[in-house]
């Protein structure tokens, strides 16, 4: 068995971080003389990038994570984590029998073998790179028909958000779209695509995503490649949403509708889904089976968000007939069509029909 947890009642008297320190560097003390395990942990706490000492804590520190072997000394264990760090007992294979009763007398969180459990040390230690910071806000926004603007949207989302909070990544994960970076005016800059990620699997540095394409004032896109015959697949695009939801504040999803069914942990991992639809009853009815599609995939609220298109039924009554709750109607904009075509990317001004329902939606999702 690579892996044993021990119960929570334990951890959860231990002594919480000292006030103040929430936001230090995160440190991994080493405690072991087998210097075979040293080099092991040593090559993996490197790939995750985290500070790994092996003499102790020095003044300063933020000791979040203590890996020791059966052989440490129960004291310096205890001193180590006495600021309430997770304990975890390393050893390799092969392990006698008498390992597991040894290494359970240090009382850890966890005990674990290597090299089977590699893969799960390595998400420990990488948490202790990425810091402790809090899941940022992820939206994800779909078409409930073709045309309906879900691109718009999500780019305005994205602007607005980034304006809010300072910290934003726009993800275009539709390859039909044409390309948010042609819609936004940033298919000539430099920066990460997702071309540039192919291959990539399991956990996905903050670090990568901080070098996608940079739109100004605190935004930043991760943009289809046209090279490619699809877009991400969805355990690669939830690689990535992961990753955003640990570095960024906020992040927007502009999703294709006709792939729902195999997103249900990206969909999973949104605060809300955004549903855009014309207002029209053709629209409304395509919008009603993205929705029943939506929901057999995903217990994420949804609402409706309804493009004004001039005759049509209220937006209310589309939102009724959808099935789903109004969030906001998109007025008509004139100069939205223009500045899009022209590459200008979404419009800015304070009248843009655009900018107010972002800005109405971002400053209901991010705290006063």
């Amino acid at each position: 068995m690579p892996v044993r947890h021990q119960d929570q009642t334990r951890r959860a008297r231990r002594p919480v971080p000292a006030p103040g320190r929430a936001d230090a560097p995160g440190v991994v003390v080493l405690l072991t003389g087998d210097e075979e395990l040293a080099t092991a942990v040593t090559r993996l706490a490197a790939a995750a990038g985290c500070v790994l000492r092996r003499t102790g804590a020095t003044d300063g520190d933020e000791v979040r994570l203590v890996l020791a072997g059966v052989d440490a000394d129960p004291a310096d264990a205890d001193a180590a984590r006495r600021g309430g760090a997770q304990y975890v007992v390393v050893g390799r294979a092969p392990v006698p029998a008498p390992w597991w009763q040894r290494a359970s007398t240090a009382r850890p969180d966890h005990a674990v073998v290597l090299p089977e459990a590699q893969e799960w040390l390595l998400e420990r230690l990488s948490d202790v790179a990425d810091g402790p910071g809090g899941r940022g806000r992820t939206v994800a926004v779909v078409g409930g028909t073709g045309g309906a603007g879900a691109s718009v949207l999500a780019a305005g989302l994205a602007r607005a958000l980034a304006e809010t909070t300072g910290d934003c990544l726009l993800l275009d994960a539709d390859p039909r779209s044409g390309g948010l970076d042609l819609l936004v005016g940033a298919d000539a800059l430099p920066g990460l695509r997702w071309g540039d990620l192919a291959g990539v699997e399991g956990r996905l540095g903050p670090r990568a995503l901080r070098s996608a394409v940079d739109l100004g004032a605190g935004l930043r896109l991760l943009a289809t490649d046209r090279r490619a015959a699809s877009g991400p697949d969805p355990a690669q695009l939830w690689t990535v949403v992961d990753a955003a939801r640990r570095t960024f504040a906020a992040t927007v999803l502009d999703l294709p509708r006709g792939v729902l069914d195999g997103l249900g942990p990206v969909l999973g991992a949104c605060d809300e889904v955004l549903l855009v639809t014309p207002g029209t009853t053709r629209g409304a009815a395509a919008a009603s089976a993205v929705l029943d599609d939506l929901r057999r995939t995903t217990a994420t609220p949804v609402r409706l968000v309804v493009r004004d298109v001039g005759a049509g039924p209220d937006p209310e009554d589309v939102a009724d007939v959808a099935g789903a709750p109004l969030a906001g109607v998109l007025r008509p904009d004139r100069d939205l069509d223009t500045r899009l075509e022209l590459g200008e990317g979404v419009p800015g001004g304070r009248r843009s029909s655009l900018r107010v329902f972002a800005m109405s939606c971002a400053r209901d999702w991010t705290p006063a």
